[in-house]
């Protein structure tokens, strides 16, 4: 294993209590119905495998389609757990879906597989309860970047065409948390033992240097792929992220300049780091996970937003 991948492996093991084991995620007065290890692409029942989480005893409800994060070289769906019941304790039927990590998998190979996954969904929505007709697509970092690029790619024939893959559900929302929009920015950018340039690579399997050469070209620039038809978002971001630090700066203007409804929360206390909401203690975690249950709400009532609001 490689340094950087030891790195962000490193980092789900040191935070997993953190993010998991809170009181703030235990919901023991509530019953909750959980499948675990879905295959949802028999082609490679390792890596294509999702949970689903609900309330027991509810019937069709809004779809949260989540996407981890991990550097883009580690992570699982079981770091989300708790994130999973929250939502589901929010009136959401919660899908938490794995990919295939790089370097063993480089674009588009996840993109396809979560386009199979979001197939999967569509087609077992009677048998889990999934309403269609509401569903968000979210994720944070490296699976904000994947989330991001389905609602892209769900927006652009030529790139369905050439991936021989579509999301054939329409995205009513998008989270998207502390997420990397950016590749080749990543890739220059000065983030903690440069891992960015590395992180690249294993992705794309070239230097970043011959970015300009690589054939999923537009597939590193989420921004340039924003169109108006982008769905509302709610953006979560911190201005001392040390591993994405200025991703989101990138991806709102693209938003705004489009006509994107957005509600941001952008944390700027000495503490709130990467993915920081994860973490559930803190101000500025409280701060946007109520302003996130808000809008989940709201969602789930049929509202939408107006134009792009910063929130404090």
């Amino acid at each position: 294993m490689s340094f950087h991948a030891f790195f962000f492996n490193a980092i789900d093991k040191i935070y997993y209590r953190r993010q998991n084991c809170r009181r703030e995620t235990r919901f023991e007065d509530l019953d909750f119905d959980i499948v675990r290890d879905v295959v949802y692409d028999p082609s490679d029942g390792a890596a294509c495998r999702l949970d689903v989480c609900r309330l027991r005893g509810t019937g069709s409800l809004p779809v949260i389609f989540y996407i981890h994060g991990g550097g883009f070289e580690a992570g699982d769906k079981h770091c989300r757990a708790a994130l999973a019941r929250w939502f589901a304790a929010l009136g959401y039927a919660v899908v938490n879906v794995n990919y295939g990590p790089a370097p063993r998998y480089r674009f588009p190979a996840q993109h396809v597989q979560l386009c199979a996954a979001l197939g999967w969904v569509q087609g077992n929505a009677a048998k889990y309860g999934f309403d269609l007709s509401r569903v968000i697509c979210g994720g944070d970092s490296a699976g904000a970047y994947y989330a991001a690029a389905l609602a892209c790619i769900a927006d652009n024939g030529e790139l369905q065409s050439r991936l021989g893959a579509s999301p054939c559900i329409k995205f009513g929302a998008m989270l998207l948390n502390c997420g990397v929009y950016d590749m080749v920015k990543l890739a220059r950018s000065k983030m903690i033992f440069r891992l960015g340039k590395y992180v690249f690579r294993d992705v794309t399997g070239i230097p970043h240097e011959e970015e300009g050469t690589y054939e999923w070209r537009e597939l590193l620039d989420i921004p340039r792929l924003v169109t108006p038809r982008f769905p509302q978002s709610f953006v979560t971001c911190s201005r001392r992220d040390t591993l994405c630090r200025g991703q989101t700066e990138s991806l709102l203007p693209a938003l705004e300049k489009s006509g994107v409804p957005a509600e941001v929360f952008c944390a700027t206390g000495p503490s709130d780091d990467h993915c920081f909401s994860l973490m559930w203690r803190g101000a500025s975690a409280r701060r946007n996970n109520g302003l996130l249950a808000d809008f989940l709400r709201r969602f789930a009532a049929g509202g939408k937003l107006c134009g792009m609001r910063k929130l404090q």
